[in-house]
């Protein structure tokens, strides 16, 4: 029976409660039988591929078709938090340079929470604020004559998300989507701080709306409890490319003759030419899955730089080099990784990453993230335990070689992840997946399905060397940062859930935790979510001692020497467990 007071997206997927015990190639089977149920769907709920799902994909792509073929100025905007957020970046990119090939104006917008520098690090509390969401939406829709938002959260939760979607129902000239991973009625109850609405009112507000359709297949628990980084990630990735593409065909601003060769029997109806593009994802996933042994490799060597105190580093260049920085930033708050644990670099920098408009350099060295930064700052300093993986396509390597031949010099291990490599271009790779896939797979001058495949492959392999690390118990994050609303919630769940504590006992050995004490104030309990979520942004181990305080066998003092002793927390419950 599903709670109604929990997102299928935050319960555990039955099929990885046994994942941190898995080997390298367990854990990649896991992820496979995971990632299946995007496609085929979970549960008796509607799936990706069911008639009333497709018919809402369909009235997106009519919607933003209509608006493509206005004469007036359009404006699209893709907005989400964390990853969502990230993904509108990599979308709108992707979607500006085909409307540049194809002639017409560039239209693609995106918004994330904490703005662009949440694209490289959270900022925290940032999608739970949605009147400055209000406010940002306003602002880049500025001047447009009709806008198509489109609203991104996977568990149907983000403050963020709902300010806009509330704000854009109100006015005549906007059509929104609301894309996500849940059921409606499973939408987030929980007041919001600050504001007179939760996620369900705005849905019940826009579910029947004329200007606004849900497109919320359900994918299932993701393999990792609630990180949705994983499915929730590639689902999203799979429905704007499909929606978009559809969507030029429809309004003849896309020949047939520019789709993949595998399409162009299929564009002359718009409901087969959906279903092609979409299968032609689940075929990506199994190519590329099939290379099992080759991904836990990878994932084996990444687990080992972790546990060696070492790092991953990812280096590609242009969309691939961009996925690369991405899954690295979702490691911090994921996992309660450490920043430096997992970097992306792009070769040509922030110019690549944001199509030379924006340069965040100045930031500070978190922000540096182009390749002449990885050879002045990392190389120098690499260790035999460092990991480094190239990402993208036969010239990524040839652009590189020279770099690649110090990293070897340096006795670090080297790893790729290549599409379509014609020849065994560099030899001296210790573990290396070979795709051999159409990157393209929609459009001719894109890469969408290389991009695809890259994502599966990068998430199974910062996943696998965090279960490694020992930061996952059973399929549930035990060691992450809470840094939104969401996460701390999330947190209460984790706590209830894998030592069967009450609502009380896990959220006093939440404030414990937070507040560094036994004996938290009543000041501290009765403060906002936003107030914890301040006071524990970036503090080490907070979950994995209130887990331990919970068990009512440990003060804060015993929990913090606990975990110095033994820091890999599941052990000490299996412990306590037992004992």
């Amino acid at each position: 029976m599903i709670n109604p007071n929990i997102s299928i997206t935050e319960i555990p997927n039955a099929l990885s409660t046994d994942i941190d015990m898995a080997s390298p190639k367990g854990i990649v089977q896991i992820l496979r039988q995971t990632d299946t149920q995007i496609f085929n769907g979970w549960g008796t709920f509607e799936g990706l591929c069911d008639p009333e799902i497709l018919s809402r994909i369909r009235r997106a792509v009519d919607e933003t078709a209509a608006m493509f073929a206005d004469k007036g100025r359009v404006k699209v905007i893709i907005s989400g938090a964390g990853t969502s957020g990230r993904l509108a970046m990599f979308i709108s990119r992707t979607f500006n340079r085909l409307a540049a090939q194809i002639g017409i104006e560039p239209c693609f917008h995106y918004l994330i929470a904490g703005g662009d520098l949440a694209l490289i690090r959270a900022q925290e509390g940032a999608e739970d604020d949605p009147i400055t969401a209000q406010k940002e939406l306003a602002a880049i829709a500025n001047n447009a004559d009709r806008v198509l938002y489109i609203g991104v959260t996977c568990g149907f939760s983000a403050p963020y998300i709902a300010g806009q979607l509330d704000y854009a129902s109100d006015q005549p000239n906007y059509f929104s989507i609301l894309l996500g991973f849940n059921p409606a009625e499973l939408s987030r109850k929980v007041k919001v701080e600050n504001w007179d609405k939760t996620f369900a009112d705005v849905v019940e507000k826009i579910k029947d709306h004329p200007r606004c359709v849900l497109v919320n297949p359900v994918v299932g628990p993701e393999a990792i409890t609630g990180s949705t980084r994983l499915k929730g990630g590639s689902a999203t990735k799979l429905l704007l490319e499909v929606i978009f593409t559809a969507a030029f065909v429809k309004a003849k601003l896309l020949s047939p003759n520019y789709l993949a060769h595998t399409l162009k029997s299929e564009a002359w109806d718009m409901d087969r030419l959906i279903f092609a593009m979409i299968s032609q994802y689940e075929t990506t996933r199994i190519n590329t899955y099939a290379q099992r042994d080759g991904i836990a490799r990878l994932l084996e060597l990444g687990g080992l730089a972790l546990n060696s105190e070492r790092h991953i580093y990812y280096i590609g260049r242009d969309s691939y080099g961009v996925l690369g920085t991405v899954d690295a930033s979702e490691c911090p708050p994921t996992f309660g990784a450490a920043f430096e644990d997992v970097r992306g670099y792009v070769t040509g920098g922030w110019g690549e990453l944001l199509n030379n408009q924006k340069d965040y350099s100045f930031a500070g060295d978190e922000y540096h993230i182009g390749l002449d930064d990885f050879i002045k700052e990392k190389l120098p300093n690499l260790s035999p335990e460092d990991f480094v993986i190239i990402l993208g396509k036969e010239e990524t390597i040839n652009s590189v070689k020279g770099v690649l031949e110090k990293i070897k010099a340096m006795e670090a291990k080297l790893g790729a992840v290549l599409i379509n490599p014609v020849y065994n271009v560099f030899p001296g790779f210790d573990a290396a997946v070979q795709l051999h896939i159409d990157p393209a797979g929609l459009v001719l001058s894109n890469e969408t399905l290389g991009e695809y495949a890259t994502k599966l492959v990068i998430n199974a392999i910062t996943t696998g060397a965090h279960i490694m690390a020992g930061k996952i118990y059973q399929n549930r994050m035990i060691d992450l940062n809470i840094s939104n609303n969401k996460l701390f919630y999330r947190t209460i769940n984790i706590i209830k859930d894998i030592v069967k504590a009450d609502e009380e006992t896990a959220f006093m050995s939440m404030m414990k935790s937070i507040y560094r004490t036994d004996t938290p104030t009543e000041e501290q309990c009765k403060a906002p979510v936003s107030a914890h979520i301040n006071n524990a942004t970036w503090k080490k181990k907070i979950v994995p001692k209130a887990l331990l305080m919970s068990t009512g066998k440990y003060n804060y003092e015993q929990a913090c020497k606990a975990l110095e002793e033994t820091p890999i927390v599941r052990a000490i419950i299996e412990k306590i467990s037992k004992g």
